[in-house]
């Protein structure tokens, strides 16, 4: 499950305000010239002061180039806070969801088995995946958060190469990725492409 956001910019303090959900605010967290605004444990939006490039209104518009800065300001965050984005994870269990092209997978990344739907057709059980975990943020700046699909909980994101980014022909596979047998070595580690 997904969650896009709103995005707004204060000239006067040159300030770009992301919202993702409309939640009361009960804690803020300060990480550099980023302000992390949560609802319990639940990010709910993110204030980026000090914004390192011109603003303007074709910039608000042109969603590409948003997303592309917005990730670059996030991976800041997820370095110094030595959080990784993307996991290495194996599904060891996948079934079709009657009456829709969605499997339900439950996906091993050493610390936890997760809950994941996915709608490649390449998923499967036995295979070495790609898992954006819940609250990691995806290149487009699409924020990774639990939820249902289908009446099914998901707790993260099987990633394809066109999803993260990456030459999509390194990993020869249509859909979600598929990791060679070396990476059972590495299971819940962070995957760097």
């Amino acid at each position: 499950m997904t969650t896009k956001f709103g995005v707004f910019y204060n000239k006067e303090f040159n300030c770009l305000l992301l919202t993702f959900n409309n939640k009361p605010i009960t804690a803020l967290e300060k990480i550099e010239n980023i302000v992390i605004l949560k609802n319990q444990d639940e990010i709910v939006g993110i204030n980026i002061f000090n914004v390192k490039k011109e603003i303007n209104k074709s910039f608000i518009i042109n969603e590409p180039e948003i997303y592309e800065y917005i990730n670059s300001e996030l991976k800041d965050i997820m370095k110094l806070q030595n959080l990784p984005q993307f996991l290495i994870g194996k599904i060891i269990k996948c079934e079709k969801i009657p009456d829709t092209h969605l499997s339900a997978c439950e996906v091993d990344i050493k610390s936890e088995i997760l809950k994941i739907v996915c709608g490649a057709r390449n998923a499967r059980e036995g295979i070495y995946v790609v898992v954006a975990t819940h609250g990691s943020w995806m290149p487009n700046g699409i924020q990774i958060v639990k939820g249902k699909l289908r009446g099914f909980d998901s707790e993260g994101m099987l990633c394809s190469a066109k999803e993260l980014g990456i030459e999509e022909e390194k990993f020869n596979s249509e859909g979600i990725i598929e990791l060679d047998e070396k990476y059972h070595n590495i299971l819940g580690e962070e995957f760097k492409g």
